[in-house]
């Protein structure tokens, strides 16, 4: 069928029945005889043994205004280790030859273990003696299916507000 189509295939089996998804076992026609049977049910157990229809991991994105011209970065901590962490900076458009432009940060979190964590972003020139201006605690919890939800979330921010950035906002997918 069509993408995202689901079929179920129904096979009585004396006063039980067994329902396997055509998304997970592409069948085209399925001979009930004694003899094939068991491998039939093996089969049905192996796949959900391996996680048929189990759900992607979910990510975690922020994406944050940044300048590191001005020597602020955003660093990531993590008290336990449950995410891996990936960034990237995107430039704003400017005329060639520019300097001091700045942009967005994209920090991607990327669950690699279940349990509870908390993650702290921080807005910082990070060196002996550099200013703070953001940091944000979130508490995250990954199910052992790697499904992420966000407990909670707390922050200060120093300086002018007109020249802080907003506190992140996650986006989990």
């Amino acid at each position: 069928g069509p993408a995202g189509y689901m079929e179920t295939a129904v096979l009585p089996i004396k006063k039980y029945s067994i329902s396997i998804e055509r998304s997970c076992i592409n069948m085209t026609a399925l001979n009930l005889k004694k003899r094939i049977l068991p491998a039939i049910l093996v089969a049905a157990f192996a796949l959900a043994a391996a996680g048929c229809g189990k759900k992607a991991p979910q990510t975690v994105t922020f994406t944050v205004p940044s300048n590191p011209t001005t020597g602020y970065t955003w660093e990531v901590t993590q008290e336990e280790e449950l995410f891996d962490v990936s960034t990237e900076f995107v430039q704003d458009e400017s005329k060639e030859g520019m300097v001091g432009v700045g942009g967005t940060e994209v920090i991607t979190l990327t669950p690699k273990a279940s349990g509870t964590t908390k993650v702290t972003l921080s807005y910082a020139q990070h060196w002996d003696g550099g200013n703070e201006d953001t940091v944000v605690t979130y508490e995250f919890k990954v199910s052992g299916s790697l499904q992420v939800k966000m407990e909670s979330a707390a922050g200060s921010m120093a300086g002018d507000m007109d020249s802080v950035p907003e506190m992140p906002q996650p986006e989990i997918k």
